[in-house]
């Protein structure tokens, strides 16, 4: 057996305790009242802390930070100041939207700390409820109403494959794939049922996923439970291959997707997507299982743009729940001069597939959360879809909380039902 010196070991005995000493640096940070309850002119004000999570979230003092502050009205602000105390940015915004505050901490060379999640990203919105919308297309419900009517009667072919699955006692599972119109793409993905079941028994889960190419799932607790669970996937691919299957997918036929076609009705990935979703539901509910009442979509980000899609194009869906939903407002930033996301450019044809738009055709319940920090999915549009809902709603907002995960610690939420007030 090899010995360690004991020059080594001491220095390794000296070095053992920093371990619990590394940082893991992080904001906690609120407003001083609802963020969505302010008024155009009033004062915001936001108290931002910067924290240890590594001790139990104490304040760190001793720091220097930076701070900016952009809006939906165009204007900038920056600033600094030590994070020995609470920082605290009071701003305001002179017409309906949001305002967005960044904080940053610097080390000892003035450097960006890099540390994952060492920043806070939130925001706080005046007269939410007023954010001026750009309208949908005239022919909006015609156009709509008549793809789903020529969908329905287009004859399909299903092609089931069974697949080894997790928990085959209890679940199975096959890859499906069921043609949609004549040269496009088939809906494709993942079903998911309990073993030994009965006709009329299930519940009907649809799935819908984010933005990526890769392999699918289905969830097997939400299956057991008593539902028939789909998995959609997004570009009428095989759910199940190799990771150089979805490489070639994502740089040679499916380049650029939802980025390409966009003054194209039919031809773009939008409308190729929704028709395979719809496509795959239509098929859901022919199966001998399904009790012919529940059927719930759920999805986030691009997924959440599906969900509330969905809900909007097939009136038996019964139940909505949409993460961070994708592509609201997409007219925001080219007409209004708001903030933007991640998102391709405005045309008018991409009104036809507007989440917000598309909300306005929802009756079921349905329950949106997003992050005031979301700048994929900026919180101006998500404020216009929420509104637009015709149904039941519920609306959860996450202080300090970006694309899908929270950024710091004692992340506000605040919910609304029906309606922002």
């Amino acid at each position: 057996m090899k010995h360690m010196s004991y020059a080594k070991w001491v220095a390794a005995a000296l070095l053992l305790p920093l371990a619990g000493f590394a940082e893991q640096l992080a904001f906690s940070g609120t407003t001083d009242k609802n963020p969505l309850l302010y008024k155009t002119g009033e004062p915001i004000k936001f108290t931002v802390t910067l924290v240890d999570k590594e001790k139990q979230n104490q304040p760190v003092t001793g720091r220097k930070l930076v701070w900016e502050r952009k809006g939906d009205d165009g204007k900038t602000e920056k600033g600094e100041g030590l994070s020995d105390q609470p920082l605290v940015v009071t701003t305001a915004i002179s017409k309906p939207g949001f305002v967005r505050l960044t904080v940053k901490v610097l080390d000892e060379k003035g450097d960006v700390v890099k540390q994952k999640n060492a920043f806070f990203d939130g925001g706080a919105g005046a007269d939410v409820n007023k954010i001026e919308a750009y309208p949908a297309p005239a022919d909006f419900n015609q156009f709509w109403d008549g793809e789903v009517k020529k969908l329905l009667a287009t004859p399909y072919e299903v092609k089931l494959t069974p697949i080894k699955w997790s928990q085959p006692d209890k679940v199975k599972v096959f890859k499906f794939s069921i043609t949609t119109f004549a040269g496009e793409r088939p809906a494709t993905g993942l079903i998911g049922y309990p073993v030994n079941t009965k006709p009329k028994s299930l519940g009907l889960w649809i799935s819908t996923i984010g933005y990526g190419f890769g392999r699918y799932w289905v969830t097997n607790d939400l299956i057991v439970k008593g539902n028939i669970f789909l998995t959609l996937a997004r570009q009428g691919e095989d759910p199940l291959n190799d990771e150089s299957y979805y490489e070639n997918l994502k740089n040679n036929e499916m380049k650029q997707f939802c980025f390409r076609h966009n003054d194209d009705k039919y031809q773009n990935d939008f409308y190729k997507m929704l028709i395979r979703d719809l496509r795959a539901l239509q098929y859901a509910k022919t199966l001998p299982e399904w009790n012919g009442r529940d059927l719930t979509v759920s999805g986030g980000s691009m997924g959440g743009f599906q969900a509330i899609a969905l809900a909007a194009l097939d009136p038996a869906v019964t139940r909505c729940f949409a993460h961070i939903p994708w592509v609201a407002d997409i007219a925001g930033a080219a007409k209004f001069n708001r903030m933007g996301g991640w998102r391709p450019s405005f045309t008018e044809t991409l009104g036809y597939f507007d989440t917000a738009n598309l909300a306005s055709r929802v009756q079921c319940p349905t329950e949106v959360s997003i992050g005031l920090g979301d700048y994929v999915c900026p919180p101006s549009g998500q404020m216009i879809l929420f509104r637009n809902l015709a149904g039941k709603k519920k609306l959860k907002a996450h202080q300090n909380f970006g694309h899908g995960a929270p950024y710091g610690v004692n992340t506000a939420s605040y919910e609304f039902e029906n309606e922002i007030r």
